[in-house]
């Protein structure tokens, strides 16, 4: 197992009152998940733990189902079996849903990120606060029904577009779903029976990348998605900003169109994204390459082709989307650029934004940004949107019980 959560374990009592002896547990458990298959014997010696302390903390972990204590014969056959430890990675599992287009999806996770069951829900646009809460809610309890009775859900984390007040838990508004007005999310966890956490899809998507990239956190990095909607997010020194009314990042809904009478999903008009987002170039898209999906990661490889930058509408998105970053990075000013969504998968689509955003850039600061691409497709939404559920469950069973 090493997953960002559980590479991370050292780490989780940080925080929050502890004993050393829950410091000890939660590093035997990070041992046992190193996939080293060692003994307590190993452990004790190292870790330089006394053998009683590790005889206690491990006999807890495989009381709670964390760990499993297997016979493996000794090497060359001989000699007495050796006792080793193994995680069990479907003990805790956590569910992640997020938007995908004007798509609702959903995962069952466990410890080590593996998908275990995958569902999805199409929403139309005109669908209002009833249909979305139907949705999400109709995912969460078909994921629950697949649930071994030998593993624990944590909860589930919703990781939502638009404005979303997590202090709240209301799903203010969404640009592609007009007719969402203040969905109020505070009585879910009563409707379902487990904990859900509300957060916004960039920010999820951030979090997690920072978790798989930890050294990355003592500097600021910003995210550009560029896909269905276009949105960013940026962290501090480990810090997400956020606001209190919970927008934050709309740079998609920013006056920045060619076309400043362009009519916008949103209301308004001259967006950025009827310039450029998925959902304003499909349709101009599909009149040149065909059939095209709105599903972001279906999309992924429909628009690889090194030809697409020079269709007029993909030209002019990626113009704009150039002068959208490039004032983004003026006003962080990031040490790392992120950026995802499945057009900046395309390499050639890639190369032109990141080189017209640096070459753009004063001579003091062409140096002090570095680019990435996110590839994958919402990967940080499906693997990482219940991460923080799964690290307070964590937090608690890694302490010491005795």
């Amino acid at each position: 197992m090493t997953s960002p959560l559980i590479m991370a374990l050292e780490r989780v009592h940080e925080g929050f009152p502890h004993r050393r002896k829950d410091v000890e547990k939660a590093r035997l458990f990070l041992e046992i998940c190193r996939g080293r298959s060692p003994t307590r014997k190993g452990l004790a010696a190292g870790l330089t733990l006394r053998p009683t302390s590790v005889s206690q903390a491990v006999q807890e972990l495989l009381a709670d189902g964390l760990a499993v204590e297997k016979r493996r014969q000794a090497r060359g056959g001989s000699g007495r079996p050796l006792q080793v430890l193994a995680p069990q990675p479907d003990r805790l599992l956590g569910i992640s849903i997020y938007v995908d287009s004007r798509e609702l999806k959903g995962v069952l996770v466990n410890m080590d990120e593996t998908v275990l069951a995958e569902v999805a829900r199409v929403v139309p646009a005109d669908s209002g606060n009833r249909a979305l809460k139907g949705a999400i809610l109709g995912l969460a309890r078909l994921l629950r029904e697949r649930v071994p009775a030998t593993s624990r859900l944590v909860g589930a984390g919703i990781s939502l577009v638009g404005t979303v007040n997590a202090r709240t838990r209301t799903w203010v508004n969404a640009a592609r779903w007009p007719r969402l007005a203040t969905l109020d999310f505070s009585g879910v966890e009563t409707e379902l029976g487990f904990p859900v956490l509300l957060q916004k899809t960039n920010e999820t998507e951030l979090a997690y990348w920072l978790a798989c990239h930890p050294d990355a956190a003592e500097g600021s990095v910003l995210l550009l998605h560029w896909g269905f909607g276009i949105g960013s997010a940026v962290c501090h020194r480990g810090v997400t900003l956020a606001s209190t009314i919970g927008r934050f990042g709309e740079i998609g809904h920013v006056r920045l169109a060619s076309d400043p009478n362009a009519a916008c999903i949103c209301g308004s008009k001259g967006c950025l994204e009827t310039d450029a987002a998925l959902w304003a170039l499909l349709p101009r898209l599909r009149g040149r390459l065909g059939p095209l999906p709105e599903d972001e990661r279906k999309l992924v490889s429909a628009l690889r082709d090194p030809r697409l930058p020079r269709l007029p509408s993909v030209s002019k998105a990626l113009a704009s989307v150039q002068a959208a970053l490039l004032a983004l990075q003026r006003i962080f000013y990031p040490d790392i650029i992120l950026l995802s969504g499945p057009l900046v998968e395309n390499q050639e689509i890639a190369r032109r934004l990141t080189e017209g955003v640096r070459d753009s850039l004063p001579a003091y600061a062409r140096n002090t940004v570095s680019f990435a691409v996110i590839a994958g497709g919402m990967e940080g939404c499906r693997r990482g949107g219940a991460a923080p559920l799964f690290r307070d469950t964590l937090q608690q069973v890694l302490r010491r019980k005795r």
